[in-house]
């Protein structure tokens, strides 16, 4: 698995404490002037949100900043991380290098990912346990 797009050992390891917590009241989009309207209700959500969006609408800086919100405010609390999975390799360095860009300070708590590294950290972790098929 390549550095950019992270590894599945990341996900086990223990991050440190941070003790900067923001409100929900207070948290503000980084580097964002403002949202709109249904933008803001599904950024806040604290259940899972489905955005459909077409290419250039802004859907990776909507995770960045929905990962900072959830990092920053403690609704994702510490040692929790956030699972950020994208089919293309691309995709997943560029979503682990804004929340990286916006959080540093809880940069080590989101891991961003590829499903082909994602399976295959599974596979290679649980190899031994998978039930041995003919042939």
């Amino acid at each position: 698995m390549s550095s950019a797009t992270g590894g599945l050992n990341e996900l086990i390891v223990p991050a440190p404490r941070t003790s900067s917590l923001i409100s929900v009241a207070d948290w503000r989009p980084i580097d964002v002037d403002d949202l709109e309207p249904s933008a803001w209700s599904a950024l806040r959500d604290v259940g899972n949100v489905a955005v459909v969006a077409g290419p250039g609408a802004g859907k990776t800086e909507f995770l960045a900043q929905r990962a900072a919100y959830l990092l920053q405010t403690g609704i994702c609390p510490w040692p929790y991380r956030i699972l950020a999975i994208s089919f293309k390799r691309d995709a997943a360095a560029n979503l682990g290098r804004r929340v990286t860009a916006r959080v540093p300070e809880h940069a080590n708590r989101f891991v961003s990912m590829t499903f082909d590294a994602f399976t295959k950290g599974l596979v290679d972790r649980f190899a031994l346990a998978l039930p041995r098929t003919g042939g």
